[in-house]
């Protein structure tokens, strides 16, 4: 969708951005050559410098509640939960259906 504005002199994209608790469609023009507006990213470049790359790559999370060092240590846990209900199969203690979801890789164990 195109806007008109300064009385019609300039024609821009309308910024392509809605909200998640209405679903109204951002108002605002949006960047020169972008899609969504200053508000939603429009003047965002990312990370310019190796140092600012490398930065943004260790810190990346999807929601800010876990790391990649949280994650890392889940997985070893679960890979060990994989492992102990193998040997209570094996030993007999353990019977019925096998525990849900995918098993992990053994790699990070060593």
């Amino acid at each position: 969708m195109f806007l008109n504005l300064a009385g019609g002199r300039i024609s821009c994209l309308q910024c392509s951005a809605k909200s998640k608790r209405t679903k109204v469609q951002c108002r605002a023009p949006a960047m020169k050559d972008k899609r969504v507006c200053r508000f939603h990213g429009g003047r965002s470049t990312g990370p310019i410098t190796q140092e600012g790359r490398d930065k943004c790559a260790a810190a990346k999370t999807v929601h800010g509640q876990s790391t990649r060092k949280l994650r890392a240590r889940q997985s070893i846990d679960l890979q060990r939960l994989v492992i102990l209900e193998e040997l209570g199969r094996s030993v007999g203690l353990i019977t019925g259906p096998r525990s849900r979801g995918r098993k992990p890789g053994l790699k990070l164990l060593r």
